[in-house]
């Protein structure tokens, strides 16, 4: 092989073409019939290749032995001289998107930059990408392959969980006469694929193949969101994000970003999780996944199994953790074996067999479910089966306390006294410099009646009236003037209506930072001036404190109605990261996935200039908001 090898460089670089007879001649190699050459990956030993590969184009040897090479100069024609590759192409874009991003621990700075990503057309003006391309968006545009126009979008439905937007260009007619691409199934292990994108390094269309190596669930990066994912080991690089994966001229998957930092290995995101979105979206919002409210662990060490009597034929998953007001609570108790889901058999390492030969987690089949709809458990309790139904009442992120990643708006701050206080959300533990234990255990903690959300003071701006605190940082806090916090809006609240001279807060181990009320309204200007924060609070604290008073001004009957929202509650909250909608239009799936006429929606673009400095960061007692603490956590 090696002298094959070698010899076969010399040809190349004395620029001469070696063919397999001629290597055969010398006795290197057994002669190759015509047919053979034209394969586009050697194929592997294992006979059990799910679909067979589809002969490519006639090219070199070098050219044919690799998977990865890529296609956007191959010709390839049918019998009637057209290319079959044509239609597909003519339905993949490229995204020019600009994107407005904040710092996540100094929430008073921001940014603006430009990307771009791919994107396919499923119909007329609608286009299919990632959703972490088009997240924190404020402008975006759509260039279609072999096109120079672009046409300016917007954003219609965006699943962060799920890594998927749903675009819209605001010219109708845009892509009228483009055929949508179609969606095909779940892809085999061997199963060729093609590629198609606008990687880094170019501005024309690329298409690179391979087969899929690996299907599993997976944390996508967007959000670390635990889905089903297609691994192929076609180049997928940078720019590639959201271009179709297509397989027998059908779309299998749309490309992903990865967390590996390999060569020849990308992630797509298969047609399952492509269909549960667009199903997700036919009431015209965005719900996620459900959760069924409980937690099991694997149990394959031989004695768990003899201690709760499983036989040999006998596997399940032990119960170890059921959450409150959950739907698993008080159907589902700790110790009950989970032996099947929905019907099917779960072995001891919490996998099910959802092709011959082929596992994949058990949380798989909860993901396939709609918010709304009952997922089916069969358990063993005491020795004796049940059968219990559960409902996916909401998604699973409600039952956090520590809710996901956040986009499309400000993260929420408050300053006082020059220490710096945000909810704590996974954007503020991903940004800490390591992560304190009692912090990462809230990750694992529901919300209940005492508290729905965690406080966080992330960092101290210095000066005189924090000394001694300067090096506090990643502190929980718990209590304020000896009350405990429900939530963020209620610690805010406590602080904006104290009238005490000392502010008192308190951790979990009673540790304590005492703040002069009134010496920190007085130097609060200065600090902020001092260290170029333009606001000592997010926009959506802002609009709590310029909330009107609850007696409105009569309004005159020739005014139009929004005459009646005073100017100081104009600077309302960004728009929320699950629903970048405003009352769509449903939308219909599959061969047709998404409705063509869905409603108009707002994505108003974040402020690209400073705010001004808030003279008086705190409101006095008697102009107190009115409004009660919040029953829930701010929306991420």
């Amino acid at each position: 092989m090696r002298q094959t090898t070698l010899i076969t460089s010399t040809f190349l670089c004395l620029g001469l073409a070696i063919s397999p007879s001629l290597l055969a001649e010398i006795s290197l190699n057994p002669p190759v019939s015509p047919s053979a050459t034209q394969a586009v990956t050697p194929a592997p030993a294992a006979p059990d290749t799910a679909t067979p590969e589809t002969p490519a184009p006639a090219a070199s040897s070098v050219e044919a032995s690799s998977n990865t090479a890529p296609l956007e100069d191959e010709v390839i024609t049918t019998p009637d001289g057209s290319d079959p590759r044509a239609k597909i192409k003519d339905a993949v874009v490229k995204v020019h998107v600009v994107q407005h991003t904040y710092d996540t621990l100094s929430p008073w700075n921001s940014d603006s930059q430009k990307g771009s990503g791919s994107g396919l057309i499923i119909d007329d003006n609608l286009i299919l990408t990632n959703a972490h391309v088009a997240s924190d968006a404020t402008f975006l545009e759509i260039q279609r392959h072999s096109e120079t126009k672009r046409y300016e979008a917007e954003v219609v439905y965006i699943s962060h969980e799920s890594d998927l937007a749903i675009l819209r260009t605001k010219d109708a007619t845009a892509y009228k006469d483009v055929t949508p691409l179609e969606l095909g199934d779940l892809p085999k292990m061997q199963q060729s694929v093609e590629v198609y994108g606008f990687p880094i390094g170019g501005n024309t269309l690329s298409v690179t193949r391979g087969v899929v190596s690996r299907i599993e669930k997976q944390n996508y990066v967007h959000t670390g969101e635990n889905l089903i994912a297609v691994q192929v080991d076609a180049a997928i690089n940078f720019g590639n994000s959201g271009g179709p994966v297509i397989s027998d001229g059908k779309v299998v998957g749309v490309a992903m970003q990865s967390g590996f930092l390999t060569e020849n290995i990308g992630y797509m995101i298969p047609t399952p999780i492509i269909r549960h979105v667009l199903a997700d979206v036919k009431d015209g919002k965005v719900d996620g996944y459900g959760f069924h409210g409980f937690l099991a662990q694997s149990m394959e060490n031989p004695a768990m199994r003899r201690k709760y009597g499983l036989g040999d034929n006998q596997t399940g998953m032990l119960v170890h953790k059921v959450y409150k007001n959950s739907p698993a609570d008080g159907k589902v108790q700790i110790g009950d074996i989970m032996t099947e889901i929905d019907g099917h058999k779960v072995e001891n390492n919490g996998t099910v067999e959802f092709r011959p030969g082929e596992f994949i987690d058990h949380t798989h089949y909860i993901d396939m479910h709609q918010i709304g709809e009952n997922i089916t458990f069969k358990i063993l309790r005491n020795g004796q089966e049940q059968v219990i139904s559960l409902p996916l009442d909401k998604p699973g992120k409600e039952y956090l306390l520590v809710k996901p990643n956040q986009y499309d708006k400000q993260p929420t701050y408050f300053i006082f006294g020059g220490l710096v206080f945000m909810p704590l959300n996974q954007d503020v533990i991903d940004s800490l410099d390591g992560t304190p234990a009692r912090i990462g255990a809230l990750t694992y903690e529901s919300p209940d009646e005492k508290r729905s959300e965690a406080v966080v003071l992330t960092k101290v701006l210095p000066a005189d009236i924090n000394k001694d605190y300067h090096h506090d940082r990643s502190l929980l806090i718990e209590k304020v003037n000896g009350e405990s916090i429900r939530d963020f809006k209620d610690f805010y609240q406590k602080i904006q209506s104290s009238n005490v001279d000392y502010i008192t807060l308190e951790t979990s181990d009673h540790y304590q930072l005492v703040i002069d009320r009134k010496e920190a309204i007085e130097r609060q200007p200065k600090i902020l001036t001092q260290y170029g924060v333009n606001a000592d609070r997010s926009k959506d604290l802002q609009a709590i404190a310029q909330a009107p008073a609850p007696a409105a001004p009569a309004v005159s009957e020739a005014a139009p109605p929004a005459a009646a929202v005073p100017p100081a509650a104009t600077p309302a909250p960004a728009v929320p990261a699950t629903a970048v909608v405003v009352q769509p239009a449903p939308v219909a799936v599959p061969t047709t996935p998404v409705a063509t006429t869905p409603a108009p929606i707002a994505v108003p673009p974040q402020p690209m200039m400073p705010q001004p400095v808030i003279p008086q960061p705190v409101l006095p007692p008697q102009v107190a908001p009115q409004t009660p603490p919040a029953a829930g956590s701010t929306q991420p």
